[in-house]
């Protein structure tokens, strides 16, 4: 095994992968202590609520909380009032000031996935404000572009594009990230987002990213965060933009740059080879979550191979885990 210039050892990419996905496979079945949050009358748990949380929230009454079954269920007529019931949690749960994950915001509106939509007469997503979505332990999805160019001579993939996250930024100031990423709001599509931030983010605007942009599959990840013991499932949505210059270009062209954006999240961005990102993610200067969208990268490029990694089947089982929560309406 490897290891950094004081002598300890360099964390492998299974391990760079399950500093963001530590829940157990078995969680759903073996959930104790927390409670499971039920949208009535799906039985499914849409979160997984930790005991302190429910203890201490100043929960509305549209919520019926069982201690005997361990459960949170909100069970109301429409979606509307669903909605209006998780708006009221959200502003309790700020204005008692007992939740630091909060920081006393609030934030834009996101989905719960996998809500049974047949359930309510009245149309539309059920909504919750992102920060809130970890006190009730719901998944939540977001969107990374990996940006990269290639070799002009063998096309194989030769450097990717990295943001560095802005050093003012409240979450993980000046630390390496995607070249593009964002959560996907509670209206949004997937793609919605990606061409949203491209342009926010990177100034690459949507009549430049569209015809490029290539879906490539999902994420899946659920973490148990060490310190607030609180729930979070990530479902993220990945997809490719080749940077590269056209074919015959001069020695030393670039092709498309990205530059950042009026929103200020974005202090510079770096193109690097990929063997030095992976160096960088084991040196811990990436963002946790999108390590494994890297490592999903390398892997889908052929560039991390069964040859040369030996933990190669794990990785990629881990990459696409099964969520405890749904994802999708149909899913047991």
């Amino acid at each position: 095994m490897a290891a950094d210039t004081q002598g300890e050892p360099l964390p492998s990419l299974l391990d760079l992968i399950t500093k963001v996905d530590n829940l157990p496979l078995d969680f759903a079945t073996n959930s104790s202590p927390y409670y499971k949050f039920l949208l009535a009358p799906d039985l499914r748990p849409h979160g997984f609520i930790h005991p302190t949380t429910v203890e201490r929230l100043p929960w509305p009454s549209a919520f019926r909380i069982d201690h005997a079954a361990a459960a949170v269920t909100l069970a109301v007529p429409t979606a509307a009032l669903a909605n209006a019931a998780l708006q009221a949690a959200v502003d309790a749960a700020i204005a008692c000031g007992r939740f630091p994950t909060l920081n006393g915001l609030h934030s834009e509106p996101f989905c719960v996935p996998g809500v049974v939509a047949a359930a309510y007469p009245d149309p539309g997503p059920i909504r919750i404000e992102r920060f809130a979505a970890t006190l009730f332990g719901i998944n939540t999805r977001g969107a990374h572009l990996t940006a990269y160019v290639r070799d002009p001579t063998t096309r194989a993939i030769a450097a990717v594009w990295v943001a560095r996250r802005s050093r003012s930024l409240y979450t993980y100031p000046g630390m390496l990230d995607s070249a593009v990423a964002g959560g996907v709001k509670a209206d949004d599509s997937p793609l919605d987002c990606m061409l949203a931030e491209s342009d926010e983010e990177a100034r690459l605007s949507p009549a430049v990213v569209a015809p490029r942009l290539r879906p490539a599959g999902v994420v899946t990840l659920a973490n148990r965060n060490p310190r607030t013991a609180l729930i979070h499932g990530e479902i993220l949505y990945v997809y490719d933009l080749d940077l590269s210059p056209p074919p015959g270009s001069e020695a030393g062209a670039l092709g498309l740059v990205p530059l950042p954006g009026d929103d200020g999240e974005v202090e510079e961005f770096i193109l690097m080879e990929w063997q030095d990102v992976v160096r960088r993610m084991k040196a811990g200067e990436f963002k946790p979550n999108v390590c494994a969208i890297m490592i999903d990268f390398f892997i889908r490029h052929g560039l991390v191979t069964p040859e040369v990694e030996n933990q190669y089947v794990e990785i990629c089982n881990r990459l696409r885990r099964k969520l405890p929560m749904p994802t999708n309406a149909l899913e047991t």
